[in-house]
């Protein structure tokens, strides 16, 4: 499965499905560089699924480095099968993203059972904000793929998400390139809930390794489904159920993958500094 952690992952918005039309153009949002480790587990399974258990970590590191966005995202989870022994997974996905949303470098690296089974690498470039562009692999094996017209990085399509958010939208339709797959971009739908003034997460702002700062911004709940572009199935890849704040932290988290779901428990979470610029 391409996977689907590059949840806290994110859309460049032109038209809203029912909020109207978010301008391209300079941001308004300050994303705020943060650390945010949560808890892994399973949150459902289907019966002749084949997964029976899960649990782990996954870690999330946001950066600033001045001329764009930093990511570093390691999960580590183990997974118990109902027909064999326990399988032991890391993944780890590093990008960087220019801040005008035109540049993206990114690497994959997954391993079961502590050998390496996936390996991507490479670099993507577009010709103008709303336009196409080209994306180089290095890894597994060289290969160069045309991105379509409207495609977004996955910062510039969180940013574009949050955008639409705040302006009221309700759904947003976008092409996201990613780099966790050699396949293309995916379409990805999403639909914006009811906002959560600031300062409406008490509970977790009284936790002492929650920094309750970074929940003090406005948050709206989220449901995001990821479809291969080009793919005739009816049902998605996988989906992605969050509460985003509007300074790009991400809580609440679930994701989903047809015969079984995992959910993300926000156990820390904490301000990281911004670079002198």
């Amino acid at each position: 499965m391409r996977s689907g952690v590059a949840a806290t992952v994110v859309v460049l918005a032109a038209l809203l499905g029912a909020g109207g039309e978010v301008a391209a153009g300079p941001i308004s949002l300050e994303l705020t560089p943060h650390r945010a480790i949560y808890d892994m587990s399973l949150a459902t399974t289907k019966l002749g699924g084949g997964v029976t258990g899960a649990s782990g970590a996954m870690t999330y590191k946001f950066g600033d480095s001045c001329d764009g966005w930093t990511v570093e995202n390691k999960t580590v989870l183990t997974f118990a099968y109902s027909d064999g022994a326990p399988v032991a997974t890391t993944w780890d996905f590093v990008t960087w993203e220019s801040k005008d949303g035109l540049h993206y470098r990114f690497r994959v690296r997954s391993t079961r059972d502590g050998v390496v089974n996936e390996e991507i690498d490479g670099v993507a470039n577009l010709d103008g904000l709303g336009k196409g562009g080209v994306a180089k692999f290095s890894l597994p094996e060289p290969k160069t793929m045309r991105l379509p017209k409207g495609t977004l990085f996955p910062t510039e399509h969180t940013i574009r998400l949050l955008e639409a958010a705040e302006k009221g939208g309700h759904s947003i339709e976008r092409i996201l390139f990613d780099g966790t797959g050699t396949d293309g971009p995916f379409d990805v739908n999403a639909v914006i809930g009811k906002v959560n003034p600031a300062n409406a997460n008490n509970g977790l702002e009284a936790d002492p390794v929650i920094s309750p700062a970074l929940l003090s911004a406005p948050s709206w709940p989220m449901q995001m489904a990821f479809y291969l572009r080009g793919s005739k199935d009816a049902a998605p890849d996988y989906e992605v159920a969050l509460r985003y704040y509007l300074n790009g932290v991400a809580d609440e988290v679930l994701q989903s993958f047809g015969s079984f779901s995992l959910k993300g428990h926000l156990q820390k979470l904490e301000v990281l500094p911004r670079p002198d610029c």
